[in-house]
């Protein structure tokens, strides 16, 4: 007997879609896929509900074509956690699960593993017969591992091994399995890292709550061995066969992250993240769902892996604005992995040298308990930092005096330098002196970047790109400046002062290439004299043990934004970055260069430290009813004609204040950045000091948004618990 299959797809529309099958109830399971004709297009869909026909019409259903799975495909708490998502962001459920998916899962592709080949020893080599150096090799590792190896760790440790193992097949010593593909282990363990007593105890207190939801901030100064307890504690749930998942902000920390966790654990570690092909993400999700993986280190997207016996959540840099989602479904996987911790009744970590005030504000509301690891690891000191004023930089392309002795006195020692500037390309403004004319984005509010490397002017906002003039196109003046400086300039500048120096830039442009990133940092870890320039990608998480100077240029900008988080992100920022130096056993120095060296928050700062700024802040947030003390919603609108966007929120602001409710509404306003990408934007705030009283009006009124006939011409989202107003 047919049914009807509630299917949810991925369209912008808020709603699941019933189809009709031929196939009995019995037939389909929650959690399957299937391929519909949606309008013209053909889709796969998730099953989230299996009905009976009733007694209506069910002419006017279309029927499935396919039914991809032969059973529930998503586990069922991977299902509630995505049906969650979608109604705590608003968002179209369908479009949430396309998020849940590696690319080819969603495709459509078959769930089914990878296999490659395993040898095994099957028999001891016969005394006569001759073993060639290679062959014993083999013999000796495989008596290692009766579980038998890939031929690709064979290969990793030994090199080419396909005639050795052809030798030895003919003379029936080993043998070739199909096993299912899993990640090369490491077949040379480190030993065990010695722990301080603070190690110890944050280790002891997590695993005191195994089996229990229990949330804990492990707040370490840079360099304290977070990481150490991130191994040591995963020790303990892979031996006990439970899975344990790792969030990282940064693709760029992915390759040093990794091999510390394969260096130090026998364990089955798989990787989650936009870098890695489609069919190998797809294979990591497929063996975390059967329990084959046993660690899973991803990030942002990695925090929706299914697991079959998971133990703990780990969130590595929890502050990092990289795990919010800034576009599409604009989730953050800090908050939902506390919800998939607490649903799954497992202890989650965040750990962080610099925690967000969100972190911070549950920790004095007693909600998060508190580590804390306040020495460096391995004995190494603190840095010593000092403020520059930017005297006289400009001559020297950004760099004052001090700081260019002070690189020099470095290099000298044989020793690496790292400058920290948060700005790609060479010069952020390019202007003609005669007529003022600037170089300005014809399609945001936002001045082009001139790149002279590559002859062109970038827009950073909206990805415009044009020939670099060489005059100036309003008045054929040929004198053309440039002003302010970036990565590109200070590189120039230092690659003319420090001749025999090597200079690596790293940031966005110099990295496109594939493992471009990796090989710098192999480079950078082999010790030799350099000067590091670099944007965020250096600020984070990275363990460069010759970097004795850390130098911080034009750190100024955030002092004056209009954003009320950008001086929490200025904290952390240079923070993070100071605690680049000094990682090993030589000292390390940190030189902040200002324009303002006496404002009082670089005062505060060096004097008192991250937690005294983070108080401050957290005490003017709170008196003002801002984040994390209040919670907000923004609705977001764009088009292209001027008024359209603003129009559209006004009448959104309209249907709300129909509600008598205590959520406040605020604008609509242009955005900071009113035109990007050649569309006018506009916001409209909604402020509550109660969350559900915020997600309620929201509810209440959205479909009747979806209805406005302004909202088919303009485009329009909702941000909840917004990290940026631009």
């Amino acid at each position: 007997m047919s049914c009807i299959v509630e299917i949810a797809l991925s369209c912008p529309l808020r709603q699941t879609f019933d189809y009709l099958s031929d196939d009995p109830a019995e037939n389909w399971q929650i959690g399957m896929r299937a391929s519909v004709s949606f309008g013209s297009r053909q889709l796969i869909g998730i099953v989230v509900a299996i009905k009976p026909i009733a007694e209506k019409a069910v002419d006017k259903l279309k029927k499935i074509d396919q039914q991809i799975d032969k059973q529930s495909f998503l586990p069922n708490e991977i299902m509630q956690l995505v049906q969650w998502v979608s109604r705590y962001y608003h968002h179209p459920v369908g479009e949430c699960f396309q998020t849940a998916l590696p690319k080819r899962l969603r495709l459509g592709d078959p769930d089914e593993m990878q296999t490659e080949t395993y040898w095994i020893l099957h028999q001891q080599p016969d005394s006569t017969s001759k073993t060639g150096k290679k062959q014993q090799q083999i013999l000796d590792l495989l008596e290692d591992y009766p579980e038998g190896l890939s031929e690709k760790a064979l290969r990793v440790q030994l090199g080419n091994v396909k005639s050795s193992l052809s030798a030895l097949v003919q003379q029936n010593v080993v043998a070739a399995r199909q096993y299912v593909a899993l990640p090369v282990p490491c077949l040379e363990l480190q030993q065990q890292v010695l722990l301080n007593n603070q190690q110890k105890q944050s280790i002891e207190t997590i695993l005191g709550s195994k089996g229990q939801f229990s949330t804990f901030l492990l707040q370490g100064i840079t360099g304290s061995g977070k990481t150490e307890v991130y191994i040591e504690t995963c020790r303990e749930f892979v031996e006990n066969q439970q899975q344990v998942l790792v969030l990282i902000p940064e693709i760029g920390l992915t390759t040093q992250f990794v091999e510390r966790f394969r260096q130090s654990l026998n364990a089955s570690i798989v990787v989650i993240n936009s870098s890695v092909s489609d069919s190998d993400r797809k294979q990591a999700w497929l063996l975390a769902r059967a329990g084959k993986a046993d660690i899973i280190i991803g990030t942002r997207s990695a925090v929706f892996t299914p697991m079959i016996n998971p133990g703990l959540i780990i969130i590595d840099e929890e502050h990092d604005s990289s795990y919010k989602q800034q576009d599409g479904l604009r989730y953050h996987a800090r908050n939902v992995a506390l919800m998939r911790a607490k649903s799954l009744n497992i202890p989650i970590v965040l750990g962080s040298a610099t925690p967000s005030l969100e972190t911070l504000y549950q920790v004095k509301q007693q909600r998060y308990q508190f580590l804390e690891l306040t020495e460096r690891a391995g004995g190494a000191s603190l840095p010593k930092v000092a403020l520059l004023a930017a005297q006289n930089s400009s001559e020297n392309n950004g760099l004052s005096s001090s700081l260019i002795n002070a690189i020099e006195k470095h290099i000298k020692q044989n020793h690496q330098v790292l400058l920290f500037i948060n700005r790609r390309g060479f010069a952020p403004v390019l202007m003609c002196h005669q007529c003022h004319w600037q170089a300005n984005c014809r399609s945001c509010d936002a001045k082009m970047v001139v790149h002279q490397h590559q002859n062109r002017l970038f827009c950073h906002h909206c990805g415009l790109i044009q020939i670099l003039p060489k005059i100036c196109p309003e008045c054929g003046n040929t004198e053309l400046k440039s002003y302010g400086v970036g990565t590109e300039k200070i590189e120039q500048a230092l690659t003319a002062i420090f001749k025999d120096v090597p200079v690596l830039r790293i940031d966005r442009d110099s990295t496109q290439r594939v493992n471009s990133f990796a090989n710098m940092v192999k480079q950078i870890n082999q010790g030799q004299a350099a000067i590091l320039v670099g944007t965020q990608m250096l600020a984070k998480g990275h363990d460069f043990h010759d970097v004795t100077l850390v130098g911080v240029v034009d750190a100024d900008q955030a002092l004056f934004s209009a954003d009320f988080r950008a001086t929490e992100s200025l904290a952390q920022l240079i923070t993070q970055v100071t605690g680049r130096a000094g990682r090993g056993k030589k000292a390390g120095e940190v030189l902040i260069q200002t324009e303002q060296p006496e404002h009082p928050f670089w005062q505060n700062l060096l004097q008192h430290g991250y937690e005294s700024v983070a108080d401050n802040l957290l005490s003017e947030r709170i008196q003002m009813e801002l984040p994390p003390h209040g919670f907000w919603a923004v609705w977001r609108a764009e088009a292209k004609e001027k008024d359209l966007a603003i129009e559209l929120l006004q009448q959104v602001s309209g249907l709300l204040q129909q509600s008598n409710s205590s959520v406040l509404i605020l604008g609509p306003v242009p955005a900071l950045m009113e035109k990007r990408a050649g569309r006018y934007r506009a916001q409209l705030l909604m402020r509550s000091a109660d969350r559900g009283a915020l997600h309620q009006l929201i509810d209440q009124h959205i479909d009747s948004v979806t209805k406005l006939k302004l909202a088919r011409k303009a485009r329009w989202s909702i941000d909840i618990d917004p990290t940026e107003l631009i």
